[in-house]
């Protein structure tokens, strides 16, 4: 079922919360952005877009680079919870040194993190003035005549009614809290 409550039965085109294959579609936006009236640059200092400076507290001399965010290798860990509330300050929580992985120097160390993501994302935001679901359908499922979303308010009709419920194992809803 793709919803408990009303028994739909669930479709091949029905949306559900992709998670970590996200990384895939935030990876070729940042490529468009590089591209596109060179907005972005791999190799910058991204506290150059963020406006505040962000380091690994252990090697504050490196700068963090979105090559390194995007390669996992910027030294990030997912110490804190990458699902950050709405009200929280990207800043503060990464000034936290268990956001960080101490024992090695940023950009020679490969380690999985979903904490790059939103960090990426504030980078991107930053560099166009826009938000994040704002430019992921600009950049990649219009142009890409995809019919998805990064956020509700971005998703037609169609898509919203066939939303999928997750459900854990014991039959609560999956939510990111």
């Amino acid at each position: 079922f793709s919803n408990r409550t009303t028994g739909r039965a669930l479709m091949p085109d029905d949306p559900v919360r992709i998670a970590s294959i996200s990384k895939l579609f935030l990876a070729l936006a940042v490529m468009r952005l590089t591209e596109k009236d060179q907005l972005l640059a791999l190799d910058q200092d991204v506290s150059y877009y963020l406006g505040w400076t962000l380091r690994n507290p252990a090697y504050p001399d490196i700068p963090v680079t979105l090559r390194m965010l995007l390669s996992h290798q910027a030294g990030l860990r997912d110490g804190i919870n990458y699902a950050l509330p709405m009200d929280a300050l990207l800043e503060d929580k990464l000034r936290d040194p268990i956001a960080w992985d101490t024992d090695h120097k940023p950009g020679e160390y490969f380690t999985y993190a979903n904490l790059n993501s939103p960090v990426i994302a504030a980078v991107m935001e930053a560099a166009t003035g826009n938000r994040f679901d704002q430019i992921m359908q600009d950049e990649v499922f219009n142009p890409l005549a995809i019919d998805a979303c990064f956020n509700w308010i971005n998703c037609s009709d169609e898509k919203i009614a066939g939303a999928v419920t997750l459900y854990r194992p014991n039959g609560v809803v999956a939510r990111d809290d």
